[in-house]
């Protein structure tokens, strides 16, 4: 036994044979100081033939990338440094292949400096999570060695990217092996350069005549959003009046980012001023109440009264028209149904010599089912594309991706997109594709394997899917953000805490924030009073901050103030339309089952597919969503199945803010502590209303019907109410109305995640 070993460790190359020797002596001895260890590996390297000065260096290097791998822990003892033994940990690298670290040093099979071993243990870690972020020098590093095919001792790395290295296989002073020089290239694409110069098909795009029209095909990461905007900086600074132009999002999220781009852009410009930016229902909302007083019927009323009022050529509606010297639509694909006659209405009734320039792509069409358009032949983009008149242009550089297995399943699954075969098999061959592209294909929403962390994104295919996931990953301590579709969005709470306690009269002066700011625990973090006087003040549009006016701006969610998630940490959690614009360096794509039926659109179907993979920068991970499990119930609650069922709620809704400055304090607390909550009657009568109380008894808010009604039915359906299945994760400001609609405060209501269950853990088919 004794010679094989002896027979492996000539098979090392020289670094290799320094660390075993450095990690058994360790283990052996609990704790070595570094110089000590430096000078033995030192003393083996001048035994196998090298030099002094090369054995000196050999063995540092050895030291630091132990350490930097986190297989040997450090510590300072008088001033040296010492090296100690470390628990022993398992990185996932590649299929089952795990990287072992601390621990009895002879446990696994030699991999670079580290073992490797097929078995994998319940608390495996991911090996972009142990990794760690690397930043773009990092990587540049790691390809330099690449290049050069061996890693001198020389060179300066950081300690992910010396990481990175050895979990891949890589050793100083060896030769790097092929495969760990393709799996590193992949995994840690060279950074793009970056710069705001536009390439040639942008370029062509924002170029063009004010009063050119065109219709853009722009696919994932062609840079869409930024050809629009430069397409309206090059307008303005060419002397179209900036108040003329008019900049159609989809969403209030990509209105206010390219509004705060082109003014940062045209900040010098001298008439800098006046583009209008903002969604489809923005633009008809202030159309028709710039005219009169808006119909009651919400967003689609709105829009249908503004599309009628234009085709039918109403001159007061025809006369706010003329002063558009310029349209952009951006996200034309999925502008369907009213929203589509209305830009169809808007564009017929513009003069011939006012351009318009629209940008989509058809490979991104998701949103028409949910119009009741089968096949995806509705949209504006569709419509245009088919008509006369247009100039047809492209985008076809790609900006996001910085894998070459992703850009090349991009390319292709845009051109089986465009097929005319078979749908359900181009579905299936879709699915089949990103099987191959994918970094891991099966990934357990509950796994180490997918990196948790706040710039990650998990994408399904819809919301009850997405409810289901987050209350999974509740109940396992998992942090992380939840988006869903349609969901109230969550403003600043610094808003809230500061107006808590005064009547809507009010006036909010220098002293009381510094009064509330020392009120507040925890203490925001370096805040300065003025600062955040001068923020209420710009909410009121005015020099005095009254809360009447912070009220009304609350309401009409200011995007400065507001996020459209709940929760503070970890990857952001949604659905594939509710990602449209986003992207990530991670994704992990949860797919639907293959959808059964006969009235499936299955293009529409392979398109969703498409859109939630092209959000990936760098790695698309796979896995697999729960099905069927959410489903509404009377009320208009949710209800999930399985595991005792139970009422799901996630953010504020149902939910009125109790009077007084000590609750809105106790919420601002809660937000910060992220406690279990609960519901429970505010006095012992059966009829008593609910209130909800954090785990230490603290009220936090009032319950409002039908939240309240659901409350009654569990708590005399399941006997009574189960603790610990509720948690606060965050705080929102809310404007609390009193029963005839004026404004009594604004205030702080909490942000809540998971399940009102019954006390009786049992399934109740009558929740659905």
């Amino acid at each position: 036994m004794q010679n094989t070993e002896v027979d492996m460790m000539d098979a090392l190359v020289p670094c290799q044979k320094l660390a075993a020797q450095l990690r058994r002596d360790v283990h052996d001895l609990g704790a070595v100081p570094a110089s000590r260890a430096i000078a033995g590996l030192k003393a083996a390297a001048m035994a196998d033939g090298f030099s002094e000065a090369a054995a000196k260096l050999q063995a540092q290097v050895v030291v630091s990338v132990l350490i930097a791998c986190g297989d040997l822990g450090s510590g300072k003892s008088y001033g040296d440094t010492v090296l100690v033994k470390r628990r022993s940990v398992s990185v996932l690298f590649q299929g089952d292949r795990c990287i072992l670290f601390g621990g009895d040093p002879s446990q696994g099979e030699t991999h670079g400096l580290l073992r490797a071993t097929d078995v994998v243990p319940a608390d495996v870690t991911s090996f972009l999570d142990w990794a760690g972020e690397l930043s773009n020098e990092d990587i540049v590093g790691i390809w330099q060695i690449l290049d050069a095919g061996v890693w001198s001792l020389d060179a300066i790395l950081s300690d992910g990217a010396a990481r990175a290295l050895c979990l891949a296989g890589v050793v100083p002073e060896g030769l790097i092996p092929e495969e760990a020089s393709v799996w590193l290239r992949e995994n840690f694409p060279l950074p793009r350069k970056e710069g705001n110069a536009a390439d040639p098909s942008q370029t062509a795009v924002i170029e063009r005549p004010a009063s050119a029209r065109q219709i853009v095909t722009a696919g994932p990461g062609s840079g869409k959003t930024h050809t629009a905007t430069e397409r309206v900086i090059h307008l303005v600074k060419q002397g179209v009046p900036p108040a003329g132009i008019r900049l159609i999002t989809f969403t209030r999220v990509a209105a206010g980012e390219v509004g705060r781009r082109i003014s940062h852009a045209l900040a010098e410009h001298t008439y800098s001023g006046g583009v209008i930016c903002g969604t489809i229902d923005s633009l008809a909302w202030n159309l028709v109440t710039t005219l009169g007083n808006a119909p009651s019927g919400g967003h689609e009323r709105i829009i249908q009264v503004a599309r009628k009022s234009i085709a039918g050529g109403e001159q007061a509606m025809l006369d706010l028209l003329a002063g558009i010297s310029h349209l952009v639509i951006d996200e034309a694909q999925d502008i369907v149904g009213e929203r589509h006659m209305f830009c169809r209405a808007l564009i017929d009734a513009l003069p011939t010599s006012v351009g318009v320039t629209v940008l989509g792509d058809g490979a991104q069409a998701i949103y028409g089912s949910w119009a009741g358009d089968k096949g995806g032949g509705g949209s504006l983009h569709a419509e245009l594309k088919r008509g006369n008149g247009w100039e047809d242009r492209s985008l076809t550089a790609n900006h996001r991706t910085k894998s070459d297995g992703l850009r090349r399943f991009f390319a292709q699954a845009r051109a089986l997109l465009d097929v005319d075969g078979d749908p359900r098999s181009i579905y299936l061959e879709i699915r089949e594709m990103l099987e191959d592209v994918a970094t891991d294909p099966s990934v357990s929403l509950t796994g180490p394997v997918f990196p948790w962390r706040d710039d990650s994104l998990i994408l399904f295919r819809g919301r009850a899917a997405t409810e289901a996931a987050s209350v999974r990953l509740t109940r396992a301590a998992r942090a992380h953000r939840l988006k869903l579709a349609g969901q109230t969005t969550v403003c600043d709470p610094l808003v809230g805490a500061i107006c808590a306690g005064l009547g809507a009269g009010a006036a909010i002066r220098l002293e009381h924030v510094r009064r509330r700011l020392a009120d507040l625990h925890p203490a925001p973090f370096g805040l300065i009073e003025e600062d955040v006087l001068s923020d209420l003040q710009s909410l009121g549009s005015g020099p005095t901050a009254r809360v009447q006016d912070i009220a009304e701006a609350v309401e009409r969610e200011p995007m400065r103030h507001t996020r459209d998630h709940v929760g503070t940490a970890g990857p952001l959690l949604g659905s594939i339309h509710g990602a449209k614009g986003r992207e990530a360096s991670n994704v992990l794509l949860m797919l639907p089952p293959v959808p059964t039926g006969d009235d499936v659109d299955w293009r529409e179907e392979a398109r969703v597919l498409f859109v939630g993979a092209t959000r990936a920068s760098a790695h698309l991970y796979l896995g697999r969503a729960l099905s069927g499990i959410v489903r509404p119930g009377k009320n208009g609650g949710r209800w999930m199945r399985g595991n005792g069922g139970g009422l799901l709620l996630s953010g504020s809704d149902g939910l009125r803010p109790l009077a007084g400055i000590a609750p809105a304090l106790a919420v601002w607390e809660a937000a910060f502590r992220q406690p279990s909550c609960g519901f429970r009657r505010s006095e012992t009568d059966d009829g008593a209303p609910w209130h909800l109380f954090t785990d230490s008894g603290e009220p936090l808010a009032q319950v409002d019907s039908p939240l309240a009604a659901n409350l009654d039915y569990i708590e005399s359906a399941r006997g009574g109410l189960a603790v610990g299945t509720l948690r606060v994760v965050g705080a929102t400001t809310v404007v609390d109305r009193r029963s005839d609609g004026k404004i009594q405060s604004v205030t702080l209501l909490p942000v809540l995640q998971g399940v009102a269950r019954g006390a009786e853990n049992e399934d109740n088919q009558d929740d659905q």
